[in-house]
Order: structure tokens, then sequence, then C-alpha cells
């Protein structure tokens, strides 16, 4: 399966939330699957990756691999590539 970065969009200050979980590196079939493992992955925040993107950043993961909420920012403010809009 690909690999997805789920992350916050640029502009995007409204969607952190309070744990500062920021984004999430998940296997998944397509974006809106990526954002459903995400927050799956913290159920008990109330899906904290609504309305995130999801980049597919690998068509399969490498072995061992395990999905991972990522703490702060994601992708720097400078980036203005894929999942931090334009």
């Amino acid at each position: 399966m690909p690999l997805y970065l789920v992350s916050r969009p640029k502009g995007a200050d409204h969607l952190k939330n309070p744990a500062g979980m920021h984004g999430a590196l998940v296997e998944a079939a397509d974006a809106a699957a990526a954002i459903a493992a995400a927050n799956a992955l913290a159920p008990r925040m109330n899906t904290p990756f609504a309305g995130y993107d999801a980049t597919e950043v690998a068509t399969a993961a490498a072995g061992g691999f395990a999905p991972a909420l990522i703490q702060g920012a994601v992708v720097g403010d400078a980036y203005s590539g894929p999942a931090r809009g334009a």
C-alpha cells in the first residue's frame, strides 16, 4: 500500500490541535483512508486530522514500517510544495 504524509495545509492555523499532533505518516489505499488511519492513531483526540491534506510520499512502505504521529511542524513554513498549499 502507498505511504501517505498527513499534514495541516499551509495557513490553516485553526486546524492545530491542543496536543500538538500536527501530522502523521501512514499506509493507506488513498488520501481519505490515510486521514482515517491518522485519526485512528489518536482515538481519544476526536478526529484531530479532519481537514488535513494527505500526500502520497511513496508507492510502498519499506519493511518494518510502523505508522507514526508527528508532533510539531511537519513541513517548514517556507515550503510551498505538496501538502502545504500555494
